[in-house]
């Protein structure tokens, strides 16, 4: 099993956001080695709580500009926001209760969500959000 790292390609061209994206690729990490050292029991619950804290943050920051930009596929990206939340608190659940299977799970809905959601539907507001002068 190999971590992501962070590379050119998903990037959506406004530093603040792959900042913020670039968070999911050391949580990810963080998941990896707890894996490799036998860790991850204790380490899943603690690393799910940051990703909810960061998802609140990085959420309301895109949400911000569809908003703020009249970006025409917003609702649709919402909702898979909303979808996000909603799993990563299935998997919370699922740690907290033992399961050891919620660290793998985990791992490969970050996988997923890095390659749907970052290289595709992210990639929907670059235009919208360069043309309207965001870097």
């Amino acid at each position: 099993m190999q971590g992501y790292q962070w590379e050119e390609k998903y990037s959506v061209g406004v530093q603040s956001i792959d900042n913020q994206h670039k968070e999911i690729f050391r949580l990810l990490d963080r998941l990896f080695e707890a894996l490799k050292s036998g860790q991850a029991a204790q380490t899943t619950v603690g690393i799910i709580s940051e990703l909810e804290n960061y998802a609140v943050i990085h959420f309301h920051k895109e949400e911000f500009f569809f908003k703020q930009f009249n970006f025409a596929e917003s609702s649709d990206h919402i909702n898979e926001h909303k979808q996000f939340i909603e799993k990563v608190a299935v998997i919370k659940a699922d740690a907290k209760r033992g399961k050891l299977a919620s660290s793998f799970e985990l791992i490969n809905f970050l996988k997923a969500w890095i390659d749907h959601h970052i290289l595709v539907v992210d990639m929907k507001y670059c235009e919208c959000f360069h043309k309207n002068g965001l870097r």
